[in-house]
């Protein structure tokens, strides 16, 4: 899949590169880079295309996370948005622990 073909399936889905990758604990930057790539991996084709997909048919898929206490959490004015979910992640040692 294209980045631009790519970037449209997370506007279906009302998402920015950011929220994206949010979503997938990465840096923006690693799903920006693709643009330069022409080319986004197809894991990544996968899930913007699904979001897209479930917009397109009604399905509020931040209702469906939200189940699984999955949410979009932002870190205060100007950071880039945050998903957690506390049931998974509450217990994982942060970057930088366990060294």
């Amino acid at each position: 899949m294209t980045y631009n073909e790519f970037k449209r399936h997370l506007g279906k889905a009302g998402l920015t590169v950011n929220e994206f990758a949010a979503l997938l604990h990465v840096q923006p930057s690693s799903i920006s880079n693709y643009a330069k790539k022409m080319v986004v991996p197809q894991t990544h084709a996968i899930i913007a295309v699904a979001l897209g997909d479930a917009c397109d048919r009604g399905v509020d898929f931040r209702e469906t996370f939200a189940r699984y206490d999955i949410r979009f959490q932002h870190q205060g004015r100007g950071h880039r948005p945050v998903v957690t979910s506390l049931s998974d992640y509450r217990s994982r040692p942060s970057r930088g622990e366990g060294k």
